[in-house]
């Protein structure tokens, strides 16, 4: 399983081409809270999200041979941006399987660094059955969008980051959509703090590892409509699920209409753009679910990469 020590080596390879995001604060949002609260700004990472850190570590993993053949990968949006970013860098080629439904920022995006982007129906299936089809034909490389103990390394970056800014957390709250984030900064952060609490975070409407971690088995569930794309994946991965029933304390839900009042404080007060991904987990905190006083927060901003036209009409929103 995952440890410590593969995050480690993974910060090293990915030092000199990853930023560093900042840890934000509010001292607005402590006093609605009544929690000491940061939020890590992955919308500031390169790409505008976290998983160009655990596609870079992986690709950079691969073998000469692996690289030539090119890499193949399928995704909602981030991941594939990620990944289209990272073969660029590597000089590498890149294709990506897309919902024909994505954000079309995030589509422009992955092209603009060079991926050629195929399309498919909505779900994680018709883009699994997709994407084999295609390595079966042209022998690409599989980048996993989150069932990859390399790219869950990476993931793990983030709260390793985190770890060398906090002298002390008492609680870390992570979006989870496939499950690689969530699995890689829990094991960071049980390392850097060792009586933390480690909350997973979804939408109601995308529960699935909500009823995994309570059933203790991987539930995968029909469909994900819910207005945090990030997480429309139908179930978490095993690797994944492995290392969150192991140091993962609990997984909880919110709903769609709480993310938005989380996205217009970022804006408004804060001066941030946030995705509605990005704002599960700081929305957990925003609404105090867990019933928190005061103890020392960090909520991860997944990201940043929010349609225009979608953000116009969330900030709309009374």
């Amino acid at each position: 399983m995952l440890s410590f020590p593969d995050i480690e080596r993974a910060y090293k390879v990915l030092q000199p081409v990853v930023h560093k995001t900042p840890l934000l604060s509010s001292r607005t949002f402590n006093e609605m809270t009544g929690n000491e609260v940061y939020f890590k700004a992955e919308n500031f990472q390169r790409i505008g999200e976290f998983k160009f850190r655990g596609a870079y570590n992986k690709i950079a993993s691969l073998s000469e041979q692996e690289r030539k053949r090119g890499v193949i990968s399928h995704s909602s949006g981030n991941h594939a941006q990620g990944v289209a970013l990272a073969s660029k860098l590597f000089g590498i080629k890149a294709v990506v399987v897309m919902p024909h439904n994505s954000v079309v920022s995030k589509v422009e995006a992955t092209k603009g660094y060079g991926a050629e982007v195929v399309f498919c129906e909505d779900s994680t299936d018709d883009r699994e059955r997709l994407t084999d089809q295609l390595i079966r034909q042209h022998g690409y490389t599989l980048i996993h969008p989150y069932q990859d103990e390399t790219l869950i390394a990476g993931q793990g970056t983030v709260a390793l980051e985190i770890g060398q800014e906090l002298k002390s957390l008492d609680y870390l709250f992570v979006p989870i959509g496939g499950g690689g984030l969530i699995s890689g900064c829990a094991v960071a952060a049980k390392h850097f703090f060792p009586n933390i609490k480690v909350i997973g975070v979804e939408t109601e409407p995308a529960n699935d590892c909500y009823q995994s971690f309570r059933e203790k088995r991987i539930v995968k569930i029909t469909s994900a409509k819910t207005i945090a794309d990030g997480m429309r994946t139908l179930s978490v991965g095993t690797v994944n699920f492995d290392i969150i029933m192991k140091y993962v304390d609990d997984v909880i839900t919110i709903t769609d209409d709480d993310i938005y009042p989380m996205m217009k404080f970022f804006f408004e007060r804060m001066k941030i753009v946030v995705e509605p991904t990005g704002a599960v987990a700081p929305a957990a905190v925003m609404k105090n679910a867990l019933n928190l006083h005061g103890k020392k927060t960090c909520a991860v901003i997944s990201g940043g990469n929010v349609d225009a036209n979608l953000f116009r009409h969330i900030l709309e929103k009374p």
